[in-house]
C-alpha cells in the first residue's frame, strides 16, 4: 500500500464493505505533465489488488488526485522523460502524488531518467496495451455461488463495465474500489457461469465456462478487445503526396513498351508492430501491373518500408487494377490497404483527334495544354514551328540532315566511296586532341558493323567522332 489510507480503507474491506464505483471515464485523447518519483512495490500487490502474475515490469502509481477510484487500474499509460519513453501499467495509487505525477516501479523510472531516485518532469497518457498480450484473465475473491467478486486483468483496454448471465439475462456487477466487480442478489449462481466485459469504447468480450474454483487462481478468458490506434497505417508516393486507404493511384500517360516504375513509402503508424505484410495486385489489368520492391514482412511501431509497382503498358486504352497491401493484424485499419491503380496507354502511331500530332505525343505532354482527344491544330503548329529553337527536329528533318562536311566521299574517277571519322578525346571539355585510330583496333562485326576497339589512356573522359578533314 502507498499510504496509511490505504492499509485503513484494506481493512475496512476486509470485513466485507464495499464502495460501488461507476464506469471508468479516462479520456483516451488527453495527454497529461507532472513529475515522476520512484518506489518499489516489494513483491506484493498494489490497491489495484492486481496479482504480482500479472503485474508487468514496468508498473507504476497513479496520483491520487486522477486515480478516481480504482478506474485506472491495470491501465497502460506512455511516458516519455528526460531519457526516453516507456509503456507503464498502472497497479497501485500515491495519495501525496498532486495531479499529473506518477510514481514508478524502478525498472520504468530507470528507462525513461537513467537515474533510481529522484524526480523528473514527464508526459504521459493512456494508451492500449503495447503488443499482442493474449487473452484476459479473471481472477475471484472471497467468492461462493451468492456472492461473486470477480476481477479482470491483461486487458487490452480498461474494463467499463462487468455482467454476468443469470435468471436468463446479462445482470449489471457493481465496480468496487479494488477493482473487482461484485455480483449478490440473494440467489445461488449457477456454475459455470458466463460473464460479458465491456471496455470503455464498448468493445465486448464474452466468456464462459468459469468457475469460482478455478478462478480463484486465475482463470483464461475468451479473446480481448482491440486495441485503440492513434493512427492505423498510410501509404505515401515519393514526393510525400497521402494516397488514402480505398483512394487511388494514377501512373498517368504510358507507351508500350516502356515500364513506368514508381515507388512509394508504406508507413505503420500505430502504436503495434505489423507481420506478415505483403501486397498483391487483382482486378481487369492485374498482369500490366506487378510489385518491383515487396513491401517488409514486419514494420515495428511508426516504421516505414519502400514498395514499388511497376506498370507495363501494352494494348491502347485505360488499365485498371486493385493494389491491397495485407497483414496478419486483427485490426480491421491495419489488416488491408486497398488502392485503386490507373493507368492509360496511348499510341505513338495513332492521332486520334487528327491534328497531326500522335496521341501519345499529347497525353505526355498534356502539362502544356495538349489534349489527344481533342483537334488542336494551331497549338502543334507552334510546336513544330519552334521546335528548331529548342534544338529539337522531326524525323524528316534528321534524315535530311546535313553536316558541314560529307561524311561519305565519292571519287568519280574510280566510282569508290570513302567513310571519313576521325576520334578526340578530352578530360575536361574545353580542348579535344587528336585520338589517331590504328589499324589494328579496326574490324568489322559479324553484321557487318564497323567497330574500333581501343583503351583510354591517361585522364581521358570525354570522346568526340568528327568528320571530314582535318581542321
Amino acid at each position: 500500500m502507498k499510504s496509511p489510507a490505504f492499509l485503513l480503507r484494506g481493512l475496512v474491506l476486509s470485513f466485507g464493505l464495499h464502495a460501488f464505483l461507476s464506469a471508468a471515464s479516462i479520456d483516451p485523447d488527453a495527454s497529461y505533465s507532472g513529475m515522476a518519483s520512484t518506489y518499489d512495490n516489494g513483491g506484493n500487490m498494489g490497491a489495484c489488488s492486481i496479482p504480482i502474475a500479472e503485474t508487468a515490469t514496468f508498473y507504476g502509481a497513479m496520483n491520487g488526485v486522477q486515480h478516481d477510484e480504482a478506474e485506472w487500474c491495470g491501465a497502460w499509460v506512455e511516458v516519455t522523460g528526460p531519457l526516453g519513453t516507456a509503456f507503464v501499467q498502472i497497479v497501485e495509487v500515491c495519495n501525496e502524488c498532486p495531479r499529473g505525477n506518477l510514481d514508478l516501479g524502478p525498472a520504468a523510472f530507470f528507462e525513461i531518467t537513467g537515474d533510481t531516485e529522484g524526480l523528473y518532469p514527464i508526459t504521459w497518457r493512456w494508451v492500449s496495451a503495447p503488443g499482442d498480450i493474449g487473452p484476459i484473465h479473471f481472477y475471484s475473491q472471497g467468492s461462493n455461488p451468492y456472492y461473486l467478486k470477480l476481477q479482470v486483468n491483461n486487458t487490452v483496454n480498461p474494463p467499463a463495465t462487468m455482467e454476468v448471465f443469470h435468471n436468463g439475462t446479462f445482470e449489471s456487477m457493481a465496480r468496487t474500489e479494488d477493482y473487482h466487480f461484485v455480483h449478490s442478489d440473494g440467489t445461488a449462481l449457477e456454475e459455470p457461469f458466463t460473464i460479458r466485459v465491456t471496455d470503455i469504447f464498448g468493445h465486448e468480450v464474452t466468456t464462459s465456462g468459469l468457475t469460482i474454483s478455478a478462478t480463484s487462481t486465475g482463470q483464461v478468458g475468451s479473446g480481448n478487445f482491440p486495441p485503440r490506434l492513434d493512427a492505423d497505417v498510410a501509404l505515401e508516393t515519393s514526393d510525400g503526396t497521402p494516397i488514402m486507404d480505398s483512394g487511388s493511384f494514377d501512373f498517368g500517360v504510358a507507351v508500350a513498351p516502356t515500364p513506368e516504375t514508381r515507388t512509394f513509402t508504406f508507413q505503420n503508424l500505430a502504436t503495434t508492430s505489423l507481420t506478415g505484410i505483403s501486397a498483391t495486385v487483382d482486378g481487369s489489368h492485374a498482369a500490366s501491373f506487378s510489385i518491383s520492391t515487396p513491401p517488409t514482412n514486419t514494420l515495428q511501431a511508426e516504421a516505414s518500408s519502400p514498395l514499388g509497382l511497376t506498370f507495363t503498358p501494352s494494348e491502347p486504352g485505360l488499365h485498371t487494377a486493385q493494389l491491397h497491401i495485407l497483414s496478419n493484424s486483427s485490426v480491421e485499419e491495419l489488416a488491408s490497404y486497398d488502392v485503386t491503380l490507373t493507368a492509360l496507354v496511348l499510341s505513338p502511331s495513332v492521332d486520334t483527334d487528327g491534328d497531326g500530332l500522335n496521341d501519345a505525343a499529347e497525353g505526355k505532354m498534356a502539362a502544356l495544354g495538349f489534349n489527344w482527344q481533342s483537334a488542336q491544330p494551331d497549338l502543334v503548329a507552334t510546336l513544330t514551328t519552334h521546335a528548331q529553337l529548342a534544338g529539337l527536329y522531326t524525323e524528316d528533318q534528321m534524315r535530311s540532315l546535313q553536316v558541314g562536311v560529307p561524311v561519305l566521299e565519292r571519287d568519280p574517277s574510280t566510282d569508290t566511296f570513302t567513310l571519313r571519322l576521325r576520334l578526340r578525346e578530352s578530360s575536361q571539355l574545353a580542348t579535344f586532341t587528336p585520338l589517331p585510330f590504328i589499324s589494328s583496333g579496326v574490324s568489322v562485326s559479324g553484321d557487318g558493323a564497323l567497330e574500333y576497339q581501343f583503351s583510354p589512356e591517361g585522364d581521358a573522359a570525354f570522346y568526340r567522332i568528327e568528320t571530314g578533314e582535318s581542321p
